[in-house]
């Protein structure tokens, strides 16, 4: 009888703690749709998503191979990919196939590229390596004194819009901008999704190129805030999933490991091969 009563409590527990999930995620969504929506009202925005829109969509007909920077890249041969319409992002370009791989994209919207703590001089680094490579960049930071040589820069993308998954940072760009170009198929890889607790134990795994620098100081709050927003970017892949599944749009998951669960899984060695692909669970996105 203690025992039945003892798991009907812990059951209505988990059950008050999947709602206040769920409302911290809306009311952090909500923060995330007014920033969006303040911003979709300035004036040069408006103009620069004019001229985006402007440019031919390079994804019609392709297939989009984002490189994320997990530490399950150093079990990928990404030699394989070459060729391929692929997409860095970050500190990426570290990469020691960067340069033989020629990606055509590179992907930035953390604002620390903004604030000074990432240098501005790596969009150089990258065109050193790659002349041809396409930037991306949120349209909020065209009109910054930062980036402005680069405002009328063909070589720059400025990213006007975004999927309704806006927790998930630098992902979130890439998905949004092969939503834009149209791709056929996007795949991913290196998104592990567990780099906070790699951080906690300061541990040299968060990344394949080791741990960020400026996250090494890190003290309990912070940790507290990674945690958290951890779990509420989980939650955004999983509306993001759904997003995708209403639209038809694919998303493939080619990494070795990881959390993601909610899109369907490819080998990264036979990435087109339907019979090795792993479904996602039966009821994870109801």
């Amino acid at each position: 009888m203690l025992q039945v009563e003892w798991k009907d409590k812990y059951l209505m527990n988990m059950n008050i703690f999947a709602d206040v999930r769920k409302l911290c995620y809306k009311v952090t969504k909500a923060f995330f749709v007014l920033y969006n929506l303040k911003h979709s009202f300035d004036k040069g925005r408006h103009i620069i998503k004019k001229r985006m829109e402007k440019l031919p969509k390079d994804g019609i007909g392709n297939d989009l191979f984002i490189i994320l920077n997990g530490p399950s890249l150093k079990r990928q041969d990404l030699s394989k990919l070459k060729g391929k319409h692929l997409m860095f992002v970050n500190r990426g370009f570290l990469h020691p196939l960067y340069k033989e791989l020629q990606p055509k994209y590179h992907v930035f919207v953390d604002p620390k590229l903004v604030s000074g703590v990432w240098p501005i001089e790596w969009i150089e680094q990258i065109f050193d390596m790659c002349p041809d490579i396409r930037i991306i960049l949120p349209a909020q930071w065209h009109g910054l004194k930062r980036f402005a040589k680069y405002k009328d820069d063909k070589r720059f993308f400025w990213l006007y819009w975004s999927i309704p998954c806006y927790i998930n940072g630098v992902s979130s760009g890439c998905f949004s901008y092969a939503i834009l170009q149209g791709f056929n198929n996007i795949f991913f890889t290196g998104f592990d999704a567990n780099s906070c607790a790699f951080d906690m134990i300061k541990s040299s795994e968060s990344h394949f190129y080791g741990a960020d620098p400026e996250l090494a100081d890190m003290n309990s709050s912070q940790h507290i805030s990674a945690l958290y927003t951890t779990a509420l970017q989980l939650m955004d892949l999983q509306e993001f999933s759904k997003f995708c599944k209403k639209r038809n749009i694919n998303v493939y998951n080619l990494t070795d490991g990881g959390l993601l669960d909610m899109f369907i899984r490819r080998d990264f060695n036979d990435p087109y091969n339907v019979e090795k692909e792993i479904q996602i669970p039966k009821g994870l996105l109801d």
